[in-house]
């Protein structure tokens, strides 16, 4: 069950473009600019689709849902094929609802950012030059595709890349990599940035008849 949350989470960011030719271009503006776009959106909605390629089982998965973040925190992920699944975090807890298996499982929002910088950087408590330093930077289909080399060499991941608008600088989907040699890519289609979301959205209450797994009191 763990293995796939961090699935989930370390997305941040998900999808695989094969690189277009390397051109001479300013790499930290363009991350500068990432960021500031990304500083200026407090709330986003989208329809997704990732796709994760697992090593050792030689398997690729795709699921498809909706997410709704809202910053600082605040996320909620919202799977619906193939394994329907909850995701639900506020800035203290956050709740991994398997509705099949009638299991939910609670733990301590900052466990997870500190062992995940590309969550950290979703829930908006991260900067990119921070915890990455830039690789390659590359333009193909409208798109800059930025390739992230985490500082932290301690984490699992090997690398992260993102996919931005070259219009705007929004991000419209990401990969990551792990050190096992696998993949999980995603990207957003019907975006909304900034859009009024209320709070109920981020609060999870466990249904009727679903077991509860704390987590939270053995971290």
């Amino acid at each position: 069950m763990k293995s796939k949350m961090t699935l989930t989470l370390i997305m941040i960011a998900l999808l695989w473009v094969a690189p277009g030719p390397v051109r001479a271009l300013d790499s930290s503006a363009i991350v500068e600019a990432i960021q500031k776009q990304f500083d200026s959106t407090q709330t986003f909605q989208a329809d997704f689709v990732q796709r994760s390629f697992l090593k050792v089982l030689g398997q690729s998965q795709r699921a498809e849902g909706s997410v709704a973040i809202k910053k600082p925190g605040k996320m909620k992920w919202v799977y619906s094929a193939p394994d329907p699944q909850v995701l639900t975090s506020n800035d203290k807890n956050l709740w991994l609802y398997l509705p099949e298996e009638k299991q939910v499982s609670k733990m301590k929002v900052q466990s997870v950012y500190s062992s995940n910088t590309p969550a950290l950087f979703l829930a908006g408590k991260g900067k990119l030059t921070e915890s990455f330093s830039i690789g390659k930077v590359t333009e193909e289909k409208g798109l800059y595709i930025v390739e992230l080399i985490p500082r932290d060499k301690v984490q699992n991941l090997s690398k992260m890349v993102l996919l931005a608008n070259k219009k705007n600088f929004q991000i419209v989907g990401s990969r990551v990599y792990d050190n096992l040699g696998n993949k999980t890519e995603m990207i957003f289609k019907k975006m909304k940035v900034n859009p009024s979301l209320d709070e109920s959205l981020f609060r999870f209450e466990v249904p009727k008849g679903v077991e509860l797994i704390d987590l939270s009191a053995m971290e």
